[in-house]
């Protein structure tokens, strides 16, 4: 069965069982920081054939990073999405960017929900984290950087294009949550984000804030 694009709990493909750690883990760590200079340790997760799944994490983080975000449906909710962003946006400067507003309103989102389940701050800004990035998608799909105070605003075909380009011409496990590090022992070294899945959604939500419409390639209403 097809899940719905909205669906806040898509497959992710990230989580492991903490299996031994791979006896090539030194010789691709020793090629990622010659050849492109990453300078933090990645732990072989799993591999096939053509494709070799790295993470920066400990074992486990996937998981414990999905169950955090399980107590605050309320960042995968539409609705309660864009309430929050044209609340930021009415009290925000006119010129300031719809990328900022959604920013700051969702971390206002995450301190809410943090609150009511005594989540502490160190635990919070691994969905921080997220959220910056999906802000820094968003800065780059949406080029023409409308302000709250444009209220004749519509996405640009370019911005619409951006977006497609970015997402659905990419199957949905090398997106642009994606990192591509290149190709080790014959296979393509490849670094996913743990909270992709989650990561889509958002962006998707963040698109129909900022400009209003559904997100190119989403289901129709």
């Amino acid at each position: 069965m097809t899940r719905d694009a909205t669906d806040p709990h898509p497959p992710d493909h990230t989580t492991d069982d903490a299996p031994p750690r791979d006896p090539r883990e030194p010789a691709l760590n020793a090629w990622l920081v010659e050849a492109l200079g990453v300078d933090r340790p990645r732990r072989i997760v799993r591999t096939d054939d053509e494709r070799i799944l790295v993470s920066k994490f400990e074992p486990g983080f996937a998981a414990r990073l999905h169950e955090l975000l399980e107590l605050m449906p309320e960042l995968f909710d539409e609705r309660a999405v864009v309430a929050a962003y044209e609340a930021q946006a009415r009290v925000a400067p006119p010129a300031t960017p719809r990328t900022s507003a959604w920013r700051a309103a969702m971390h206002a989102l995450l301190r809410a929900a943090a609150d009511r389940h005594a989540i502490p701050d160190l635990r919070q800004a691994e969905v921080r984290t997220g959220i910056d990035s999906v802000c820094a998608v968003l800065d780059s799909v949406l080029w023409t950087a409308p302000g709250v105070g444009d209220a004749g605003y519509a996405p640009a075909s370019g911005e619409i294009a951006a977006y497609r380009d970015g997402l659905d011409r990419l199957e949905p496990s090398r997106d642009l949550f994606t990192r591509h590090y290149g190709v080790f022992d014959g296979r393509a070294v490849v670094n996913h984000c743990p909270g992709a899945s989650f990561a889509r959604v958002m962006l998707a939500q963040a698109w129909r804030a900022c400009t209003g419409t559904d997100a190119p390639g989403a289901p129709t209403r």
